[in-house]
């Protein structure tokens, strides 16, 4: 009787196929790198106000007339000069006059743009100022990339001939061109054929067909294998259409398998892509749950649409709606327990990063998801199993919340912080829960560590680092959490815990490798849980190609 209240004991503490698929597709949300940002352009009033101070033959003004303008009508732009007629102005004053013009423009984005005084006898005080808003000549694409010219003319096509030279539509542009796999965009302005106009050049250059990366790290679960390698292979534009195909896989020293087949496309001319994916991983549980025999598999299948909303050098905002069916497969072969579970989910996010010079500097990035999905159970003794228990079957509300900011302090050094968060409607599969535990979350404890995962949940952590020299970065960080196990417990036992600790890591980088060592230590063992060591040592090593 002992040995089955064991065993039952085990049977119901397992891991299972949703904890594997969790664990294995765990990520930190990234930034991209960092690019300079353009310098501040003074005041428009700048220049009236020093041009007032050299003198000079003056003119009365009575009035300003405008030529060449057709992004902005003559009220507006005359607006910028109200407080100019009937002043005796010099030539510089007038001259300043103009750049208010120009400096409007550009302040709009319209980066070329330019007003100036032409050649004029002033009669009646009327003085006479024309502006060039720096207009398209000819558009060129020069495409030596694998990727077909119409496939590169699509985010070209908002630029348009004749039309005013916005920077931010340009850029956008140039960005879309740039996001498409396997090529490398230039956008080069040029002097048109015809006053006022600038031709742009665009040149695509191939890319590598094939790029990814190789990794081996400690990562894993302790009862599906700590020490896991494994690839990532990114095949761009095999179609000559700008998509991609890529192939994860990945395994553990303990029979964790996983591998992930996804390809995308873009769609359209405002950088749409559409994609879709299928995945799966295989365990078999060891150390303490060996004696179940227990084993299991998750299928995923996955369909996305995604949308930019924002796109230029400091900020970048996308959308994005998928759909994904998860089959979750466990066996235990010992108890004879075995359950067929199905996932149907719908998850519509939002994201995006931003780059600005607040105090020093920094990039911030933030992603928001809902979700709504469906469980089905097939096992009709697990479906009354769950009914009578914590009844995770039906239908299911999550929201998701991450963000990450990188403040500079200065040339060597840097803060980071992160928050990861998660909130339900109900009681979630474990496939669909949140775990604040490994070596993204409170690094003091493993990836679904005893009583460090539930239906809600936040982790944040704060990390110092130093570049002591190129290529070089020592950190030190403080890592905190919580979780809700159930979201309606059903019984009166503790339903809440939280994980903090301390810690240090040293990374080695540089444009083709990666490797990070990092130790942590727990500073809270709340609910009698106890680190599987102390201090915990996370390593990963990287290589990419």
């Amino acid at each position: 009787m002992g040995m089955a209240m064991l065993s039952s004991g085990l049977a119901s503490a397992a891991p299972d196929a949703g904890q594997a698929l969790r664990d294995v597709e765990s990520r930190r949300l990234n930034l991209p790198a960092p690019v300079e940002l353009d310098a501040e352009r003074p005041s428009p009033e700048d220049g009236v106000s020093r041009a007032a101070e050299e003198g000079g033959p003056t003119v009365l003004v009575k009035r300003f007339q405008l030529s060449g303008n057709r992004q902005f009508d003559d009220r507006r732009l005359l607006a910028l000069l109200h407080d100019l007629p009937g002043q005796e102005l010099n030539l510089s004053q007038l001259h300043a006059a103009a750049a208010r013009i120009g400096d409007f423009y550009r302040e709009k984005g319209y980066v070329l743009a330019r007003a100036f005084l032409p050649a004029q006898e002033i009669q009646d005080g009327t003085v006479r100022i024309e502006v060039l808003e720096g207009r398209y000549g000819r558009i060129e694409l020069h495409n030596t990339s694998r990727t077909l010219d119409r496939v590169l003319l699509r985010p070209l096509s908002a630029l348009e001939r004749d039309t005013a030279v916005q920077g931010s539509e340009l850029e956008r542009a140039l960005l879309l061109l740039s996001d498409i796999p396997g090529l490398q965009a230039k956008g080069t302005l040029l002097p048109g054929q015809a006053q006022g106009t600038t031709d742009l050049r665009v040149e695509a250059r191939p890319g590598p067909l094939v790029g990814g990366r190789l990794e081996a790290d400690n990562y894993g679960g302790r009862y599906m294998g700590e020490y896991r390698l494994g690839t990532t292979l990114d095949f761009n534009s095999p179609l000559r259409l700008g998509d991609q195909a890529r192939l994860s896989l990945l395994g553990s020293d303990r029979h964790q398998r996983y591998y992930r087949a996804a390809y995308q496309l873009p769609l359209g001319s405002r950088g749409t892509r559409i994609g879709l994916a299928h995945a799966e991983t295989t365990y078999r549980l060891v150390r303490d749950f060996s004696r179940l025999d227990a084993h299991g598999r998750a299928i995923t299948d996955s369909l996305f649409v995604s949308q930019p909303l924002l796109r230029s050098r400091s900020l970048s905002l996308s959308t994005q709606l998928q759909y994904e069916n998860k089959r979750l497969r466990d066996d235990q072969e010992r108890t004879g327990r075995h359950s067929r579970k199905e996932i149907r989910l719908w998850t519509a996010s939002i994201s995006g990063n931003a780059q600005d010079r607040l105090f020093g500097g920094g990039q911030s990035g933030f992603s928001l998801a809902y979700a709504h999905g469906q469980l089905a159970i097939d096992s009709g003794e697990e479906r009354l199993l769950d009914r009578y228990t914590i009844g995770t079957a039906g239908s299911f509300d999550k929201i998701m919340l991450n963000a990450v900011r990188l403040q500079h302090l200065g040339d060597r050094l840097q803060l980071f912080a992160q928050l990861n968060a998660q909130w339900s409607g109900g009681n979630l599969d474990s496939a669909e829960q949140f775990d604040m535990g490994g070596p993204y979350g409170v690094r003091a404890f493993p990836l679904g560590s005893y009583k460090g995962y539930g239906d809600e949940g936040w982790q944040a952590s704060a990390e110092l680092r130093y570049s002591l020299a190129p290529g070089w970065q020592l950190s030190s960080f403080v890592d905190q959490g919580a979780v809700k196990f159930l979201k309606h417990p059903n019984t009166t036992e503790g339903n809440r815990n939280r994980m903090a600790a301390v810690g240090s890591g040293a990374t080695w980088y540089g444009t083709d490798h990666q490797v990070s060592l990092t130790a942590a230590w727990p500073l809270s063992q709340e609910n009698n849980i106890e680190p599987e060591r102390t201090p915990r040592l996370w390593l990963q090593a990287t290589r990419y190609f």
